[in-house]
């Protein structure tokens, strides 16, 4: 991959990427610098991407281990230091409603953010792989393959964040 083809992937890809680091950091400036230094290491390793058409989930594995290592590190620092380290701030996420009653709009951003909060309050494991699943739109199988995780291993991951969501959200909704 040569710099016009990472400028190229960039235009097409660079925001789906950008949007899954906000949605895995839940922080907008985590977010960009998360984003930032997985199109830099993936530039650089640009040797291991086969094709084109795996880029994007080759981009999408070396943020997924950037923040991995991020986090290690940082509880790690917070043994050290005894004060917590990764905040908890709220993704300033950009919100698209096609109804436009103000109702309907009320409506369906509650629903969103209850949701989303659900989702928030899964385990790592599990919301990392609906993530992938659901806002990438990335089979099981090449879920494994970003996560370096057995099939069965995703879908039983998946299949158990389902029926937690499920249940959070019967209770919510």
């Amino acid at each position: 991959m040569n710099y016009t083809d990472l400028e190229n992937f960039m235009e097409v890809y660079g925001q789906d990427i950008l949007s899954f680091c906000k949605y895995l950091t839940r922080n907008k400036e985590e977010a960009e610098d998360l984003c930032q230094d997985a199109l830099v290491k993936g530039y650089e390793m640009s040797q291991h991407i086969e094709n084109a058409e795996h880029a994007k989930r080759f981009f999408l594995s070396v943020a997924v281990k950037l923040w991995k290592n991020r986090k290690r590190k940082y509880a790690w620092r917070s043994r050290i230091v005894d004060e917590q380290i990764i905040p908890k701030a709220q993704v300033d996420m950009e919100k698209a409603y096609d109804e436009d009653t103000p109702e309907n709009l009320e409506i369906k951003k509650n629903e969103q953010d209850i949701v989303r909060s659900c989702v928030d309050s899964l385990s790592d494991k599990k919301r990392i792989v609906v993530l992938l699943y659901y806002t990438e739109n990335l089979s099981e199988r090449e879920i494994a393959e970003i996560l370096g995780l057995p099939v069965g291993t995703v879908k039983s991951r998946l299949h158990q964040a389902k029926t937690e969501l499920s249940h959070m959200l019967s209770k919510r909704l």
